[in-house]
This record gives structure tokens, C-alpha cells and sequence, in this order.
């Protein structure tokens, strides 16, 4: 027992004297934290959540729309305690709710979100409940990749003030973005992304009361008309990061006082539209400042001299600035720690001379990535580019320097990826690229390379692309190039190989990492029915020599997910198992082969990719039309032997509507009519059942095929009216080809809203009533207009406006009166270098618009190379009056027919002036007057006839015309003498070289020369005076001239 006099000694004393105790003690608190901070992360706790708080996280719920498989269907289904529930996490201790994360996870990722009426089958969406304002301990709140779609971001969200971290992005909100969101000034992190439904900032005042804030993404968000954006983020000193791309802005302060940007090192402005302003300098001040994006914003102007304070930046992006230009500031060589340039569209024309100096300095010490393509850059690649020893990226593409590839290349030691396509490059491919160890990326298509492949690329065993299409290049292709295993894409295609070089089994079966392979012009010799470890996803090898027989190696490609073997010289029938690998391909062309045998009854395909394409045409297929998979988007079974009707339920075979974009049947053997479910392929653009032996009416059905561009129902026996339904169509089309039926009924009246169409062939129909004067008014895209052997009548319209006109046929019909002066306005058939015709992107590739013409005394029928034609034939009606004085303007002209009419006067004298004439065909009408001597000036004239009108005297057989030895096409002119003819000319007979021409080129067939006036006149004096001086003077004889007019008279 201790004395009255004892005193316990402090805890800390006692403590220091045990130090096992101590020890315990740490641990158990130790153990005590890690199991609360547990606890806290995972939204477990003893205490259970608050009442409050779970209420308001049901009625949240509640006025949510979520899908099933959501995590938030789960709240309250079997546990009361809301600190369990998914996305939910409570404080150990005090058990509110602080961290609420309901991010959805089930749609696509951000950059390809789109919000449209779609999105809420993976993400919330709604209104968002008042009652999360009693969850006022939230410090982290996450709704990123919803659907809130037609719902503003909710005001209350500015109450709670304790909050850290906000992610609204990707959500769909819509309207103004609250001001009340300034009022979270403990936030650090602020993500208000979008992509799509945009909502907007009216004033960014309120950014300033972000007094914490680190981060701000509003990439997406529409900031255009605001004015103090960086004014109000400059306020933010703790400010680290900024990402304000693709936001609509138009202006950025020039200058900007008082720079409090301390903290920043991040800052993302690329993919707005400023209004033409020069790069603000201030942005090279920002003394922390390690990356910079402004692609794409409209920037002009030189790069400021204050760029050289930018000690600290390593990523610049200025690229697409199409108005960055003048000189590269010599401070940007001291940019001694920049890793990442990108240039690409900027400083337009210049030459990599001119940047010389620029880039002298450290900033070629650790500059990693150089990117400088797309700029039009004029002269040769240089020898400094060399100088970068570490640089791992080199994009220099889509410039103009007409020059070699300097072997100084070679000495980029660390380089990775060399891209210069379509650059302008010519001579050979240098052996120093071989040195290049580390290069996994050579890109060099689209050039003028020739030589061959040299062989020390073989060497480089980390390239994993290789794409050297579209160059001269020649064999032999050196073996060690099929001995990089690492290769993911060899693309080798359009060069000059000219298939001397043999790629046998063994170049294959080394490549076991290849993923694509592109060949052409080789020939393939490949004997086994499998290639070990050789298993690409996709292999063209069109215009290869493939055949004869088809590849049975290609049964064992099970990766195998596009096949093009196109143009490959096949000569074999379609083995069985092929259409059972076809399973996996979402892309296949057998096209112009000669392969034969039925097609299945059904076509087998990928389904779950959208936009699968399948080109057949051209071979030897038969059966019916096959059915095919609802995500086909493009089927090509044009030119086969295909017989049968069309399935009446083929636009819904399997209960799914196809999504099909590009429907080709023509050239084969269909019977029947048109079925009206093809009315129900609403994604159509292009649709050819052209060539078939097709009967009945055109269905009245098109008025959902508000996308169709191409209808080609042209070679058929189709009857009835050109169906009014097209007007749903009427914005869109751009082709419309019924040549060769039988309809009947007038010129349609929807054409008169086709403000799209270049391409209209009605020719070979029953259709008859006049041809209305609105088509020059409002059909301006018309490029190609063929109204031939129907029945219109009345006159010729104007065609005012139809300056892209290069064909026009409205031959063997009933049109009467003149021809419009207007017609020598046709721009398309003036400009000679104009290229006309109907503009078909690379996916219209398949489509050849074929239209029967009448030239050089043949009927030709012309496909692909119609868009060159500049053609007139007006042959065959009732016209009358003179040719137009204008008609001589076409001088791009190739084709004139105005035979079979009723024309009068005479051949316009400067006809020569029509140098691209190949054929002129005058015949059976009323010209009178002489050849004029310029039609011997034209050089490319095949084909002349001039037969059966009054023209005479001597033919001016000279320079051209006498390569026209066939006097048949002088017939019927009774007048004309000279060669080739046998009759001869006597000495007075007019010639086009004499007095004559002189009457043509002054236009004087109609008005007699002065000097035949001037005897007239003196003749008719002399004669009257003769007369009646007689009568005044004779008086007998004046009796007797009044008594004989008495007797006529009595």
C-alpha cells in the first residue's frame, strides 16, 4: 500500500518507461485508422446511414429513369443501410453520406458519347431530385456519362459547399450552366465536358469564386460571345489545369494584366475559331506553363519573340493555324526542354530552309516529336533534319519538296516513326534508313519512289508498318523483308511490280504478326492449303494473279475479317466452304473474276459490326437474290446471271430492317416487278436495278428514302407515270436514270425541287407534253441531260442557268422553233479543262452510269467515261430558224449534232473556233451558203456530214477535211464542186478563200455587196430618166401611153 506521500508519476513518464506498452498502443491505434479510413472507402459503416440522407437517395431514385442492369436499381432493394449501396460511401464515424459516385459505365466511352434519344439505354437520366440538398457532407460528386438530356445542370448543386470534386461531363445537361456553381470555393476539381447537346456560358464571372479550383475541363461547352473567360481563370492562383477545347470561343485577350497564372501547367484552347487574332504573347509568361494546345483556332500572324521565356514548356500544338506565317523567331531555338512540336498546317508555302536558324539551337537537344505536315512546303528535305539525334517521330507528310529523302535521315538514331506520304518525294528509298534500329513506323506512300525496296530494311526487326503504296517502285522485293516478324501492316500496293516477282508460301509463313496485308501486281503461287502462323484480319490482293483456281489457303484464315481478292484473274466455281468462313468478314470483294456457281440462299455474315460491304459483281454467280444480314450497308451482285424475282420480303427477312446504304442488282436476268419493300430500305442512297428484264409500274411508295442520292432503273420494261412519291427524295438526289423503259406521262413536276441533280436520263420512254422553262431555273446542278426518243413538243427553254451543262441529248423527239442563243452559254462545254460529270465519293465507286449516244455515225454506249463527254444533239425534230451565232462559244465542245431539222441560213463562218470538235453532223436540213474555210482548222474532227441542205460552191478541201475522202457526205448539195467530189470548179465558181469568204466573214449572205447597190441605184436613175424624159418631150408619144393607161382602166 502506498504512503500518504506518494504521487503517481505523469502518463507520459509512465509511458516512456514501458516501452512494450507503447508499442501496443501505436499498433492498436494504428489498426483502429486503417480499419476507420476501411470503412470510410468503402461506404461501411457501424453507425449505419443517415436517415435523412437515405430518404433523399430514394426519392432521388425515384424521379431517375435508370436501365435494369444500372447499379442504382439495386438502393433499398434488400439493405436499408445506404452506405452499402453501389456508388455510395459514408463517413465511418459520423456515417454521412461524402463521396456519391453514379458515373455509368455501360455506354461508350466520352470522345465517341453522343447524346441523342439513345443514350438513356445505358445511362441515368431525368430530373435531378431537390432532396440531395440534405446531403450537405458531399465532398465528391460524380454523374459523368448520363443522359440528362432537355435538363439544365440543377442550381442546388451550388449549396454544397464542402464539395471537392464535381464530374458532370458527358452528361447531356442542356441550357446555362448556373452561376450558383461559383459559390464552391473549397472545389479542386471541375469537369463540365461534352460532346453533342451543348449547354452554354453566358458570363464566366462566376469561374472567379472557384478560389480552390485545380482543375476545369468544359471541353464542348458553348462559350462563343463570352469576353472574360481567361480574365476570370486568372483570378484562380491555385489553377494547374485548363481544357476549354472545341468551346465555341471567338476571342482571347491579346493581352492580359497582372498574369496570376503561377500554378499553371496545363492549358487546352485547340478547336475554337478565334476571330483572326495574332497568338497572345502572354502565353509564353506563364512562368510554369509545360503544355500548350491551341490546334485549330483560327490564329494568325507570327509566333511572338516571347516565346523564348517559355523555359519550362515541353508540348506546343499550334498546328491547322492556316495564318501562322512570316519567320520562325530565332528565340525558339532556347526552348531547351520542348519534347513535342506540332506544326501541321501552319506557315503555308515556306520551305524547311527558312526554319534553319529557328531551330539551331538546344531545342534540338531533346525534342522528341517533330510534326510539320499538311504545311504545302516547297523545296527539298534538308540535311539538318539530321541534327534531331532524338527525335522519335518525324511527320513531315502532305508537302511539296520534289526532292530525294537525304540518307541524313539515317542518323536519327532513335527514331521510331518516319511518316512522309504524299509528299512529293522522288529518286530511291536510301539504304541509311536501314541504320534506323529503332523504327517500327515507315510511312512513304504516295510519292514518285522508284528503284527497288532496298534490302537493308530487312534489318530494321522492330518495324512493325511498312506502307510504301502508290509509288514507281520495282522489283524484285527483297526477301529480308519477309522476314520481319514484328510486321503488323505491309502495304506494298499500286506500284510497278508488273507482276514479275512471286510471293510463294514461305514469304508468308514468317510473317506472324501481321494484322494487314495489301499487295498488287504480284503474282501468288501458293501450293499448301494452310500457311503456318500466317493469320492476317485482312488480305487484298486485288489485281494480283490469284487464279486460276480459287485459293484454297484462304479456308484456314480464321482471323480473317476483310477479304479483297478483286480483279485476281479467277477462272474457278466458289468452293462450299467458303461461305462458311464468311461468317466473321464485314468486308468482302470477289468483284471481276470469272467464279462461278450459286450463291446461298442466304448470305452469311459479321453481324455485330455495322457497315459491312460485299461486292460480287461481275462473275459468273447464279440462283436467286440472296437474303443478307440487317448491318450489310453496302451488296454488290451487279453483272452476274442472277434470274428470279426480286423476295417481296427481302427488305425484312429475319424481322430486322436492313440498314442497307448501296443496293446493286443490274445486269443480270430479274424478272418481275419492283417489290414496295424496297421502299422500306429508308437508308438508301443508291439503289441500280438498271439491265434486267423488269416489268410493271414503279412503285408509289419512296416517300420515307429522304437520303436516296443514285435511282438507276434504266434497261428494263418498266411502265406507268414516273412516280410523285420521288419528292421525298427531291433534296437529295443526284442521279435519276429511267433510260430504255416504257413510261409514259409528262416531264415530272418533282424535278422542279431536285436543286441536287446533276444526272437526268429519261431518254427511250413514251414520255411526251413540252419541256418546262423551270428546268434552267432551278435543276442548276445539272450536268448530264438526256431526254432522247420520246415524244416532247413545243419549244426549246432557255437553260438559262445550267453552267455545269457538258451533256445534253434531247434528240428524236417533236420540239419545234429555234434554238436559244442561251445554248452557247454552256460553261461545262466552254472550259476544256473543266471536268464534268456526276462527283462520286470512293464508296460510288461501283456505280457506272451507262447511256446509249449517237456520235461519228455509231451508236456508242458510254459508262465511266461519260463525266469527260461534253456532247449536243438536238437531231431528229422540227427546229427551224438559223444556227445561233453563239454555238461557236462551246469551244470544249467534242459532239454537234443538229441533223434531220429544218435549219436555215448558213454555217456560222468562225465555226473554227470550236477546236475540240471530234464529230459535226449538219445534215438534212436547209443551210445554204459556202463551207466556211475554218472548219479545215479543226485538227480533231472524225466525223463530218454535211449531206442533203443548199450549200454551194467550192469545198474547201484543206489541212483536216482532207482526211475525209468519202464524197457522201457532200450528197445532195447540187451546188458544191471541188475535191473530194468529181465535179470540178470553173474559174468565176465563189470560193470560201475569194470573194466569198469575204461575204461570210462580214455576214453578207443575206445583204448584197455596196457595189451591186450602187449599180442598182445608177441603173434605176438611168432608167427612169430614159423613160420619162422620152414621155416629157415626145408629145405623140405621151398620147399614146395615157390613152393605153385609159383602156386599162376603162
Amino acid at each position: 500500500m502506498a504512503s500518504a506521500g506518494y504521487k503517481a508519476s505523469p502518463p507520459f513518464i509512465f509511458l516512456s518507461t514501458q516501452p512494450q506498452v507503447l508499442l501496443l498502443l501505436c499498433l492498436a491505434l494504428m489498426m483502429h485508422l486503417t480499419t476507420s479510413a476501411t470503412a470510410t472507402s468503402n461506404g461501411n459503416t457501424k453507425r449505419g446511414c443517415i436517415k435523412e440522407e437515405r430518404e433523399a437517395l430514394l426519392a432521388f431514385k425515384a424521379e431517375i429513369s435508370y436501365h435494369k442492369d444500372h447499379p442504382i436499381s439495386s438502393w433499398g432493394d434488400q439493405n436499408d443501410n445506404c452506405c452499402h449501396w453501389a456508388g455510395v460511401h459514408c463517413n465511418n464515424i459520423s456515417g454521412h453520406v461524402f463521396h456519391l459516385n453514379l458515373q455509368s459505365n455501360n455506354g461508350p466511352p466520352p470522345p465517341y458519347y453522343t447524346c441523342d434519344v439513345g443514350c438513356n439505354e445505358w445511362g441515368l437520366s431525368g430530373n435531378i431530385s431537390e432532396s440531395l440538398i440534405s446531403l450537405q457532407h458531399l465532398t465528391y460528386l460524380n454523374l459523368g456519362s448520363n443522359c440528362f438530356l432537355n435538363f439544365s445542370i440543377p442550381k442546388l448543386l451550388g449549396s454544397f459547399e464542402n464539395l471537392v470534386h464535381l464530374d458532370l461531363s458527358y452528361s447531356c445537361f442542356t441550357g446555362v450552366i448556373p452561376h450558383e456553381l461559383g459559390n464552391l470555393t473549397r472545389l479542386h476539381y471541375l469537369n463540365l465536358a461534352t460532346n453533342g447537346v451543348s449547354y452554354k456560358v453566358d458570363d464566366a464571372e462566376w469561374l472567379s469564386g472557384l478560389s480552390s479550383l485545380r482543375y476545369l475541363y468544359m471541353d464542348g461547352a458553348n462559350i462563343s460571345g463570352v469576353n472574360n473567360v481567361m480574365q476570370s481563370l486568372n483570378k484562380l492562383r491555385h489553377l494547374k489545369l485548363v481544357s476549354l477545347s472545341n468551346c465555341s470561343m471567338n476571342s482571347i485577350p491579346e493581352s492580359l494584366r497582372d498574369l496570376n497564372f503561377a500554378s499553371l501547367t496545363f492549358m487546352d484552347i485547340g478547336s475554337n475559331m478565334f476571330d483572326n487574332i495574332n497568338i497572345p504573347e502572354w502565353f509564353f509568361r506563364i512562368p510554369n506553363l509545360r503544355e500548350l494546345h491551341m490546334k485549330e483556332c483560327g490564329l494568325t500572324g507570327t509566333i511572338p519573340s516571347s516565346v523564348r521565356n517559355a523555359s519550362s514548356l515541353q508540348f506546343l500544338d499550334l498546328s491547322y493555324n492556316g495564318g501562322i506565317s512570316g519567320d520562325m523567331p530565332r528565340g525558339f531555338g532556347d526552348l531547351c526542354n520542348l519534347q513535342s512540336l506540332y506544326l501541321d498546317g501552319t506557315f503555308m508555302g515556306k520551305s524547311l530552309d527558312d526554319f534553319k536558324d529557328a531551330f539551331s539551337g538546344c531545342i534540338n537537344q531533346n525534342l522528341n516529336v517533330l510534326s510539320f505536315g499538311f504545311s504545302s512546303l516547297q523545296g527539298p528535305l534538308t540535311d539538318w533534319l539530321g541534327e534531331f539525334r532524338n527525335l522519335t517521330i518525324l511527320d513531315l507528310s502532305s508537302n511539296y519538296f520534289y526532292s530525294s529523302i537525304p540518307t541524313s535521315i539515317g542518323r536519327l538514331s532513335r527514331l521510331q516513326e518516319l511518316w512522309l506520304y504524299r509528299s512529293a518525294l522522288n529518286g530511291s528509298i536510301p539504304e541509311s534508313l536501314g541504320r534506323l534500329s529503332g523504327l517500327q513506323m515507315l510511312e512513304l506512300a504516295d510519292n514518285n519512289l522508284n528503284g527497288s525496296i532496298p534490302a537493308s530494311l530487312g534489318r530494321l526487326s522492330g518495324l512493325t508498318f511498312l506502307i510504301l503504296y502508290s509509288n514507281a517502285l520495282t522489283d524484285p522485293i527483297p526477301e529480308s523483308l519477309f522476314q520481319l516478324s514484328n510486321l503488323v501492316e505491309l502495304d506494298l500496293s499500286d506500284n510497278n511490280f508488273n507482276y514479275s516477282f512471286i510471293i510463294t508460301e514461305a514469304h508468308l509463313a514468317n510473317l506472324t504478326s501481321l494484322m494487314f496485308l495489301t499487295l498488287n501486281h504480284l503474282v501468288l503461287n501458293i501450293s499448301t492449303d494452310t500457311i503456318p502462323g500466317f493469320q492476317p484480319s485482312q488480305i487484298d490482293l486485288s489485281y494480283c494473279h490469284v487464279g486460276p483456281k480459287f485459293p484454297v489457303w484462304l479456308a484456314n484464315q480464321v482471323n480473317l475479317d476483310s477479304l479483297d481478292i478483286s480483279n485476281a484473274r479467277i477462272k474457278d466455281s466458289m468452293p462450299d466452304w467458303f461461305w462458311n468462313i464468311t461468317n466473321n468478314l464485314t468486308f468482302l470483294d470477289l468483284s471481276n473474276n470469272e467464279i462461278s456457281g450459286r450463291l446461298p440462299q442466304r448470305l452469311k455474315f459479321q453481324t455485330e459490326e455495322d457497315d459491312s460491304e460485299i461486292f460480287l459483281r461481275s462473275n459468273r454467280f447464279e440462283g436467286s437474290v440472296p437474303y443478307f444480314p440487317h448491318n450489310i450497308y453496302a451488296l454488290d451482285l451487279s453483272n452476274n446471271s442472277l434470274s428470279g424475282i426480286i423476295p417481296h420480303d427481302l427488305a425484312y427477312f429475319g424481322g430486322i430492317r436492313p440498314q442497307l446504304n448501296s443496293f446493286s442488282l443490274s445486269s443480270n436476268n430479274l424478272t418481275g416487278n419492283i417489290p414496295n419493300s424496297l421502299c422500306n430500305l429508308v437508308d438508301l442512297v443508291l439503289l441500280d436495278l438498271s439491265s434486267n428484264h423488269l416489268e410493271g409500274a414503279i412503285p408509289n411508295c419512296w416517300n420515307n428514302l429522304t437520303s436516296l442520292k443514285f435511282l438507276i432503273l434504266a434497261n428494263n420494261s418498266l411502265v406507268g407515270d414516273i412516280p410523285y412519291s420521288f419528292t421525298s427524295s427531291s433534296q437529295s438526289l443526284q442521279v435519276l436514270h429511267l433510260s430504255n423503259n416504257q413510261l409514259q406521262g409528262e416531264f415530272p413536276s418533282f424535278l422542279k425541287n431536285c436543286t441536287s441533280i446533276t444526272t437526268l436520263a429519261l431518254d427511250h420512254n413514251n414520255l411526251s407534253g413540252n419541256f418546262p422553262s423551270w428546268v434552267g431555273e432551278t435543276m442548276t446542278s445539272l450536268m448530264i441531260l438526256t431526254l432522247k426518243a420520246n415524244n416532247f413538243s413545243g419549244n426549246l427553254p432557255l437553260l438559262f442557268n445550267l453552267t455545269s451543262l457538258h451533256f445534253l441529248d434531247l434528240s428524236h423527239n417533236s420540239f419545234i422553233g429555234g434554238i436559244p442563243q442561251s445554248y452557247g452559254n454552256f460553261t461545262g462545254m466552254i472550259n476544256i479543262s473543266m471536268n464534268g460529270g456526276a462527283k462520286f465519293s470512293t464508296i460510288w465507286e461501283v456505280l457506272v452510269i451507262s447511256i446509249t449516244v449517237s456520235t461519228k455515225g455509231l451508236e456508242l454506249q458510254f459508262g465511266v467515261t461519260l463525266s469527260s463527254i461534253r456532247f449536243i444533239d438536238l437531231s431528229k425534230n422540227n427546229l427551224s430558224g438559223q444556227i445561233p451565232e453563239g454555238i461557236v462559244n462551246l469551244v470544249g465542245l467534242q459532239n454537234l449534232d443538229l441533223s434531220c431539222n429544218n435549219l436555215s441560213g448558213v454555217i456560222p463562218s468562225n465555226i473554227g473556233r470550236m477546236q475540240s470538235l471530234e464529230s459535226l453532223d449538219l445534215s438534212r436540213n436547209e443551210l445554204v451558203g459556202l463551207i466556211p474555210s475554218s472548219l479545215s482548222t479543226l485538227h480533231f474532227l472524225e466525223s463530218l456530214n454535211l449531206s442533203h441542205n443548199n450549200l454551194f460552191g467550192k469545198i474547201p478541201y484543206t489541212s483536216q477535211l482532207t482526211t475525209f475522202n468519202d464524197p457522201s457526205i457532200y450528197d445532195g448539195n447540187l451546188n458544191l464542186c471541188g475535191a473530194p467530189l468529181d465535179k470540178n470548179c470553173t474559174n468565176d465558181e465563189p470560193t470560201s478563200n475569194s470573194q466569198a469568204d469575204d461575204q461570210e466573214n462580214d455576214d453578207d449572205n443575206d445583204n448584197p455587196p455596196l457595189w451591186f447597190g450602187i449599180g442598182l441605184m445608177s441603173g434605176f436613175v438611168v432608167g427612169f430618166w430614159i423613160v420619162w424624159g422620152l414621155l416629157l418631150f415626145k408629145k405623140e408619144w405621151r398620147h399614146v401611153y395615157f390613152r393605153f393607161l385609159d383602156r386599162m382602166y376603162a
